[in-house]
């Protein structure tokens, strides 16, 4: 059985970016369709087409099937922008730029390389600018953001069973597919943490705060004097968000508190001590405001962990010894229980704080401590592989992110079917 092909979502890669550098040229312009007022380029169609009939799944049909399958493809995405207008749904600019920037960086941090060798490399292979690839890069993004948004508003995320993850995998494995130039990784994660003096006066700080706030004062006010987060500048205002989504303990403090009200105590998190408030409640989540008051480790207590962690890494002898003291150490709370195992990745897709740390180890070598987000990680290199096969085993939190995905397709293109019937959708190109 073939893997479900689901409404497509682009994301341009230099690969994507080559093929339609590549592409044969359009002399004759001309509009393919038009969904809901708003029309496919002809030439746009047949890129689209280019691409995939080079694609295994294209070259099994005729170009009679392919010309209908890449139409229908693009009519339902149109159909499911459509949408955007509708809801009201508006991505900012910064948004796209900070994707368009993380999306070079680790495509720089996977090919090993920094960003002025990235754009040599583009300017070479593709024959245009950075700032060429930069808007190409851009408007797929946002694209994709777009769709993404939909997506959230009206499907959201499903989690499947462990019923539904099996079957989807005896259904599909076949068509899933390899991991190539792939590690096997564990890590140990020591946090560093500030010293309890530093705790102890910040919490004080927040409490003369609370005081003042008890004597009339405008928490507005007081958050961008002193509230230390991007918060600070609309009066702590952090918007809407779903249970679950914010600090377990700061939405403890949350759901003692009525409307309006603010926490009669500082609440602490990794982050610092926070005076919480309420400003509204929905069926699904609350809108919060807070003063942030940080509580920031001193070069002292970074020297502290970092010894810590090379001592632990020269006692460690064995696999079973990694594990021991990952369970005991560790404080990332995901892979800790299972020994500091983080799972099978590519290369290419590891995160970029990943790969030089685990560049140049053999398997079985444990690198030295880098300091990643505010932690010092020891990493051991458990595997390596050319290419290997997923299994439900090693990699069921992979499978069911792929079952998650396939149900949460099947409720969109539920939803797609339905509007395509509520839109005005014209096919003019007839050959």
């Amino acid at each position: 059985m073939k893997f479900p092909v689901a409404v497509k979502q682009f994301v341009i890669s230099l690969s994507a970016l080559a093929a339609f550098a590549m592409a044969e040229p359009v002399l004759m312009e001309g509009v393919a369709a038009v969904v809901d007022g708003k029309p496919i380029m002809r030439s746009e169609f047949l890129n689209n087409l280019y691409r995939f009939q080079e694609t295994p799944e294209g070259s099994a049909m005729s170009e009679a099937d392919q010309r209908k399958y890449v139409l229908d493809q693009m009519i339902e995405e149109k159909v499911l922008l459509s949408r955007i207008d509708r809801d009201s749904i508006v991505i900012t600019d910064a948004e796209v730029d900070q994707r368009v920037n993380a999306h070079l960086s680790q495509l720089a941090a996977s090919q090993n390389t920094d960003l002025a060798t990235l754009e040599k490399a583009i300017r070479a292979q593709l024959g245009i600018s950075m700032a060429q690839y930069r808007d190409q890069l851009s408007k797929q993004i946002r694209n994709h953001i777009e769709m993404a948004r939909v997506r959230q508003r009206h499907v959201g995320s499903v989690t499947p069973t462990k019923k539904e993850v099996d079957a989807f995998f005896a259904n599909y494995k076949d068509s899933i597919p390899q991991q190539f130039n792939c590690v096997l990784l564990s890590h140990i994660q020591l946090p560093i943490e500030p010293d309890s003096m530093i705790v102890d006066s910040v919490k004080r700080i927040a409490d003369a705060l609370i005081d003042t706030l008890n004597l009339g004062m405008s928490f507005e006010l007081l958050a961008k004097a002193h509230s230390q987060d991007t918060s600070a500048a609309k009066g702590g205002d952090l918007g809407y968000f779903k249970r679950g989504q914010l600090d377990p303990a700061f939405e403890r403090a949350l759901d003692l508190l009525k409307n309006g009200q603010y926490s009669s105590n500082p609440v602490k998190t990794k982050l610092g001590w926070h005076i919480a408030r309420v400003l509204g409640r929905k069926e699904d989540g609350v809108r919060s405001a807070q003063i942030l008051l940080r509580t920031i480790p001193t070069a002292k207590d970074s020297a502290a962990v970092l010894a810590r962690a090379d001592s632990l890494r020269k006692a460690i002898k064995t696999t079973e010894g990694f594990a021991a003291a990952a369970k005991k150490f560790s404080e990332d709370k995901s892979s800790n229980f299972a020994g500091g195992r983080l799972g099978w990745f590519q290369r290419n897709e590891m995160e970029p704080a990943y790969v030089e740390p685990v560049a140049n180890l053999n398997v079985g070598e444990i690198s030295e401590p880098v300091l990643i987000d505010g932690a010092y990680h020891l990493f051991r290199l458990d595997d390596s592989r050319q290419t290997r096969d997923l299994t439900l085993d090693e990699d069921y939190g992979k499978i069911e992110q792929m079952a998650a995905t396939h149900l949460e397709n099947q409720k969109l293109e539920a939803l797609v079917k339905k509007w395509r019937d509520e839109v005005h959708i014209e096919i003019r190109m007839t050959e």
